[in-house]
């Protein structure tokens, strides 16, 4: 054979892996582009051509269904080479891109339509609760604040822009407002002072009913659902990261506590709402709870511990500036060891379980349990009480004398049964 004669066989391009993958994904975008719905008949036809359990043993319908396929497969294949041909890769694109601005400008708009609106449902909500306050209705007062404060942590943030700023401006009047109760005029008499002053201390006595207009409008009782309330408030402090709304939260807690006749977790919360309005330089908090730890160490009876407290918020008033509040401190630190509240042993029983309660430890909390059992059998003149300005007298037996006359028969005392003595004879007893 001549060597001029020879030919050089021509190479195979072979493509790789991801050449393929990368073929496939085209073919698949261009179908799904102009196919739309039928981009899956051309996937399931084009798998079904390349199946080898096509070919069975049955050869006459084996070549049929194959010659169905590969029809079926170039009719569309057919159809989107005319539908590329009337609109091209370039155009339909351009479409898409058209077609997302109109989305993303539609969707512009109605985010700043709905913020304009949750904007003016806040400062609406807002001049409610500012509007009471400035009426000196202050249980409305609350109440609006703390409704406009659950509709507000309801939006999301990018729904309402400012959101802090609309609670802090919240958190801002629900203190005033407590401030407000504390204040008093010039013109104001002693007496009403120290009426408002037993008044909002808890210490109510027997007096004539007060025409002080902040008295009547004092924050309400405990709502009917207190646990409800007080899971709310607890989850809100884990949660809570901004020093207004955990001391705001702390106040209600103490406050919520106090009302409930709570005192040692009272005095908890306020002790702690403190130390938070201390660390943050809240100063209207500051005084808020400086008089809420009063009030909760006079609902145990511990007044030296109030009075100090009481001198404590005087000093504070006056250095911050609030002279009409640092003259109403004075009154109570006048009125803070009046009257006298009776303790029972029912008290000292609650009081003993509360404490028992707030004890994390399962031992410790038996030990507390044993010590105020053993504590309950000691005579009363050599007993500790624990509860501050108690004392404990031990119950006398009636007598005779004291015992009431009365129509309603004696309870029937059981009988008692005689044993016959023994009279062996020579017998001696000497435990006479």
């Amino acid at each position: 054979m001549d060597i001029t004669e020879y030919t050089v066989p021509s190479k195979v391009q072979e493509i790789s892996r991801a050449e393929q993958q990368r073929v496939k994904r085209i073919s698949r975008l261009m179908a799904s582009k102009y196919l739309e719905q039928m981009a899956y008949d051309k996937y399931f036809l084009t798998n079904l051509c390349k199946d080898e359990r096509l070919a069975s043993a049955n050869k006459k319908g084996a070549i049929q269904l194959q010659e169905l396929a590969n029809k079926a497969l170039e009719n569309i294949e057919k159809r989107q080479a005319v539908l590329r041909v009337r609109q091209p890769m370039y155009a339909a694109v351009a479409l898409e891109a058209a077609a997302r601005a109109r989305l993303y400008k539609t969707r512009k708009e109605q985010l700043t339509r709905a913020q304009r609106q949750h904007i003016r449902d806040a400062e609406r909500l807002i001049r409610a609760a500012r509007v009471t306050y400035e009426e000196r209705d202050t249980s409305n007062c609350l109440e609006n604040a703390e409704f406009a404060m659950e509709q507000i942590s309801r939006i999301p943030a990018n729904l309402l822009p400012g959101k802090e700023k609309f609670l802090q401006e919240l958190y801002n009047i629900v203190a005033e407002a407590f401030l407000d109760q504390k204040r008093v005029k010039t013109t104001m008499s002693e007496t009403d002072r120290e009426k408002r002053a037993f008044i909002l201390l808890g210490m109510v006595l027997s007096r004539e009913p007060s025409r002080d207009s902040v008295l009547r409008v004092r924050p309400p009782a405990p709502p009917r659902d207190a646990k409800r309330r007080l899971r709310v408030l607890e989850r809100g402090l884990t949660l809570s990261s901004r020093a207004p709304e955990r001391c705001y939260i702390l106040h209600e807690l103490a406050r919520l506590h106090v009302d409930t006749k709570q005192a040692h977790r009272a005095r908890f919360y306020a002790t702690k709402c403190q130390a938070e309005c201390r660390a943050a330089n809240q100063r209207v908090w500051l005084l808020n709870a400086t008089f809420l730890l009063a009030r909760c160490h006079l609902l145990q009876n511990n007044r030296p511990e109030a009075r100090a407290a009481l001198i404590e918020g005087t000093g504070l008033s006056r250095t911050f500036g609030y002279d009409d509040v640092a003259a109403f401190f004075d009154t109570c630190v006048n009125i803070s060891l009046e009257g006298d509240i009776v303790s029972t042993e029912a008290a000292l029983e609650k009081c003993e379980k509360a404490m028992v309660s707030l004890m994390q430890d399962d031992d410790l909390r038996s030990a507390a349990e044993h010590l105020f059992r053993r504590m309950s059998v000691i005579p009363a003149a050599r007993r500790f009480s624990i509860m501050p300005g108690t004392r404990v007298e031990d119950p006398m037996p009636p007598n005779a004398a004291s015992r009431r006359i009365s129509i309603i028969p004696r309870a029937q005392q059981p009988t008692r049964i005689q044993y016959r003595t023994c009279r062996t004879l020579g017998f001696q007893d000497f435990d006479i």
